[in-house]
C-alpha cells in the first residue's frame, strides 16, 4: 500500500490509468497475433491478413475496456497494435480501385447491355444507357437491400 493510504493499483490498472500498454504485454500480443495470422492463412481459414483486423481489433478493444480502459483509448491501443502486426507480416492494404467489384487490374470490366433497360450499350458507356436507368436501377437495388 503506498504512504498515502490508497489501495496499490494492479499492472493493468496502471496501464489503463495512463492509457498504454507495458511492453512486454505488447510485445506478447503482437505475437499471439502474428502466429494465429500465419496460421489461419497456411491453413487457407483466411485469404489474407485484413480479414482478421476487425475481429482482433475488437478483441483487444473490449478485453481492455473490461480491465477499465475508456473506450476511446482503447480502440486507439487496438487499432495500433493491429496494425503493427499486420506490418510485421508485410500485409499490403489494396488501394480503393482495387476493392472495388469490376477491379481486374488494367481494364474496367463493362456491361454488354443497360443493367436496367437491357439496350445494348455504346463503347463509351459502361453499365446504363442513361441517367434515367442508372438512378431506377439503383432505386430498386436500395430498395432490396432496405
Amino acid at each position: 500500500m503506498p504512504f498515502d493510504g490508497s489501495p496499490r493499483l494492479s499492472r493493468r490498472e496502471r496501464d489503463a490509468a495512463r492509457g498504454r500498454l507495458a511492453k512486454m504485454r505488447a510485445e506478447a500480443m503482437l505475437g499471439l497475433m502474428c502466429a494465429v495470422i500465419r496460421m489461419a492463412r497456411e491453413e487457407r481459414i483466411i485469404v489474407t491478413g485484413l480479414n482478421a483486423e476487425g475481429p482482433f481489433r475488437g478483441a483487444i478493444r473490449a478485453a481492455l475496456c473490461d480491465q477499465g480502459w475508456r473506450w476511446q483509448q482503447a480502440d486507439d491501443v487496438a487499432m495500433h497494435l493491429v496494425e503493427v502486426a499486420l506490418n510485421i507480416l508485410q500485409v499490403r492494404r489494396p488501394s480503393w480501385a482495387e476493392g472495388q467489384q469490376a477491379w481486374t487490374g488494367t481494364l474496367i470490366v463493362r456491361d454488354a447491355q443497360c443493367r436496367n433497360c437491357g439496350v445494348p450499350l455504346a463503347p463509351r458507356q459502361v453499365h446504363f444507357c442513361c441517367g434515367s436507368c442508372r438512378s431506377r436501377w439503383w432505386d430498386a437495388f436500395n430498395r432490396q437491400a432496405a
